[in-house]
């Protein structure tokens, strides 16, 4: 990829903003120089980034994140695995927040049963695959944002060809069906996982890095989605335990240490009460 052109005219595009030690560029025009040089909107913006101009749909995630750590984020590879109620916030999260590649796999299609908490789900999405609908969302967020889908359930002979080129895995699944594979995958291959699981009012997110302790002690016992049929599965513990997975994910894509690693964060919602377990 030639960038050398690209460079000159980012400065001829971008400008200043009070206290801020960097230049900033709207959408428009970075879109129309990834046009002129023929190259992804995705490439645009890693270029943009490593030439201390950013975006400015980022700018209000600083100071808490550096422009470094944007740039990191947007060089990002995540494997989200389960478009649903867990998937569907954590996509939205880490879209807007500028991370650079997703691929998103489920086989699922919405159902009105799905509604009540499913972010990427609407009445008239009812029937169609939970995939495009993240790959609609993600384009209408962030034009910079590479979203590639698998839209059927993985099994574990697809891990092999999607795990080596992956910086981190996040488990959105329902149920706890193939959460063991894809944790012994993700092991296998030296990639980070992170966890979310709910039922009801109680939720857990864990952090597991190669070598590291299981948190599978804590999924139920059995392959099928029980527990969650049994408690139902209500909107905010949802989005809460989505929220830390993001929260995760961002600060190991960004250099950053995690916080539930080695631990397990338990949320009962009917009582308030949170609880940090170490294994």
């Amino acid at each position: 990829m030639h960038t050398k052109g690209l460079v000159q005219d980012l400065a001829g595009h971008s400008h200043a903003l009070d206290n801020y030690p960097f230049a900033c560029i709207l959408d428009a025009p970075l879109l129309d120089l990834a046009g002129k040089y023929n190259i992804q909107p995705w490439q645009a913006q890693v270029v943009a980034l490593e030439n201390q101009v950013c975006p400015e749909r980022y700018i209000r995630n600083f100071k808490t994140m550096s422009l470094d750590m944007q740039l990191d984020l947007a060089r990002s590879k995540v494997l989200v695995v389960g478009a649903g109620g867990l998937g569907g916030y954590v996509i939205e999260l880490l879209v807007r927040s500028g991370a650079g590649r997703l691929f998103v796999a489920d086989g699922d299609v919405f159902e009105l049963s799905n509604l009540n908490r499913q972010l990427l789900g609407t009445t008239h999405l009812t029937g169609r695959p939970k995939v495009e609908a993240a790959l609609q969302r993600a384009r209408d967020i962030n034009p910079f944002a590479r979203v590639e889908t698998f839209g059927t359930y993985l099994q574990p002979d697809d891990l092999p060809g999607l795990l080596p080129e992956t910086d981190l895995v996040l488990d959105c699944l329902g149920g706890v069906e193939f959460r063991q594979e894809l944790l012994q995958a993700a092991q296998g291959h030296h990639c980070p996982l992170v966890t979310g699981f709910v039922a009801g009012n109680t939720g857990l997110a864990s952090t597991v890095f190669p070598g590291d302790k299981s948190p599978a002690a804590f999924w139920q016992a059995d392959n099928d989605q029980g527990a969650e049929i049994t408690l139902g599965n209500v909107s905010y513990t949802v989005s809460m335990i989505a929220t830390l997975q993001a929260r995760e994910a961002i600060h190991i894509l960004t250099g950053q240490a995690p916080c539930l690693r080695n631990r397990v964060f338990l949320a009962d919602m009917h009582t308030c009460s949170f609880q940090s377990l170490e294994l």
